[in-house]
């Protein structure tokens, strides 16, 4: 009985250790080195550029062109008052 119970604090002990060799305070407590990174790594440049052909930009922001193209309707003049 007396063993079993040495053994159990035995193994609570061996697991709590690692929990105390993480601590913050513990001043022996290893630190993993610093690397070095670029302070504009992962930026995207905005600078000014060359602007693109209006046609272009269009085709590339419309809609697929599924089948044939609908019908253009006859643009019928608007009067200023609507239709009364």
């Amino acid at each position: 009985m007396r063993t079993r119970i040495f053994g159990q604090l035995l193994l609570m002990a061996v697991s709590i250790s690692p929990a105390l060799a993480r601590d913050p305070a513990n001043p022996d407590a290893g630190v993993a080195p610093a690397r070095y990174s670029p302070v504009f790594s992962g930026t995207k440049s905005y600078r000014p550029v060359e602007p693109l052909p209006w046609g272009d930009i269009n085709r590339r922001v419309s809609p697929p062109e599924q089948g044939k193209a609908a019908p253009k309707r006859k643009e019928e003049k608007s009067h200023p008052h609507g239709q009364h």
